[in-house]
């Protein structure tokens, strides 16, 4: 009977108005925990772990992130696709002050074509890059991703990628990371896969900003993880 009444009083106390958690805030490289220290988290959230795998070509880079993550963000793995690789995230989370997370899922490296299609562009040049080539989408991955990232300060970059996404990232929608180095905006948008192949429509107003390719540079990776892993929720 005792546990049950501390359990309730948890979970009462979680869900009152105003009540926050402090959490360890961490990132290293693995899948499996890191060292860091505290931060107090804003209403509504949990202690969060992220795991991201980031496979480029043969390239492949593990993080492991925990943090404060909003309580309708927990548990929603995803993963983008561009031509030449995949990035895949899982999250999970616990909801007491210092918790540690379980391990996060990572969704599977499903590469079941799923009969959608969606454009592919990548630029380090623009903050918008035209869609011309179309890349078959595999898995969950049914969404066609917009990313942009706008970046300023001590370095000023401008990138954006289209490619297949699930939905939970394109319900990232908006995500920012401030410090006193620099500054970066990041959006996500999405429109449903294509059920054929078809060819991308020209962007009169992008025409000359696709940097003709396939392949992102380290820079915008780096960028990438930043986002993916270090931004604030």
């Amino acid at each position: 009977m005792r546990s049950i009444l501390e359990l309730l009083c948890v979970l009462s106390a979680f869900t009152a108005t105003g009540y926050s958690l402090t959490c360890k805030l961490c990132v290293g490289q693995g899948s499996s925990s890191c060292i860091g220290t505290s931060e107090t988290c804003p209403p509504d959230h949990g202690c969060g772990a992220v795991h991201t795998v980031t496979k480029i070509d043969e390239k492949e880079m593990n993080i492991y992130l925990i943090s404060c993550v909003p309580v309708k963000k927990c548990n929603t793995p995803g993963s983008i696709s561009i031509t030449n690789g995949k990035i895949r995230r899982g999250t999970s989370c616990c909801h007491t002050s210092n918790c540690i997370p379980p391990a996060p899922k990572l969704p599977a490296d499903d590469k079941q074509a799923n009969g959608l299609f969606c454009g592919t562009c990548v630029t380090e040049a623009s903050d918008n890059c035209s869609a011309e080539e179309m890349m078959e989408c595999t898995g969950k991955e049914d969404m066609c991703l917009f990313q942009t990232s706008v970046t300023t300060g001590d370095i000023s970059v401008q990138e954006a990628l289209r490619g297949c996404s699930t939905k939970s990232y394109c319900d990232l929608s908006k995500q920012s990371v401030k410090s006193t180095l620099m500054n970066v905006e990041t959006t996500y948008s999405c429109t449903p896969g294509q059920n054929r192949t078809v060819t991308a429509p020209p962007d009169p107003e992008n025409e000359g900003n696709s940097n003709g390719g396939r392949y992102p540079s380290v820079t915008l990776i780096t960028m990438l993880l930043l986002f993916l892993l270090c931004s604030k929720w």
